[in-house]
């Protein structure tokens, strides 16, 4: 397994599939969805993990859930992308970023939040440039930093 640090999405580009709708937007397929969706920056970067967990981990498209509503405390919440194990049970949520948004504290308590209302063990946040993972430590109230991903089987 590669250290985040070591992470280069950037080859994945090739993987990527666009076209124009009706009103020329550039459009990209996202494969888990099975549809085009609005190629915004944030959208890339998740379409580039998506290629990354598929196509060089192997994690099987059945089993990565896409933008999915929940709630917290009433309110309506979408998480980004969260990555089952064979069994079923969630192994990784993901937030993901535009690459020119900075990557700050609210970004973290943001997914901390979704995840205690989710309980994922691990927790990926990314830029496309820049991926931090970690464990929430409940008993500490804080993250257990990791400098690689979890195996996913």
């Amino acid at each position: 397994m590669l250290p985040l640090q070591h992470i280069d999405l950037l080859p994945f580009q090739s993987s990527l599939r666009y076209q124009k709708d009706k009103s020329e937007l550039t459009q990209v397929f996202d494969p888990i969805r099975k549809k085009f969706m609005i190629a915004t920056p944030e959208e890339i970067v998740r379409q580039l993990w998506i290629a990354y967990f598929t196509e060089y981990l192997k994690v099987n498209p059945k089993l990565i859930a896409i933008e999915r509503a929940f709630s917290i405390h009433g309110l309506d919440k979408r998480f980004d992308l969260v990555i089952f194990s064979n069994t079923t049970m969630p192994v990784l949520l993901a937030e993901f970023k535009a690459p020119g948004v900075k990557i700050t504290q609210s970004t973290f308590d943001q997914i901390a939040q979704y995840n205690m209302a989710l309980h994922v063990p691990f927790s990926l946040v990314s830029n496309g440039m820049q991926h931090f993972c970690f464990q929430v430590d409940d008993d500490k109230k804080g993250f257990v930093w990791q400098n690689q991903l979890p195996n996913f089987v």
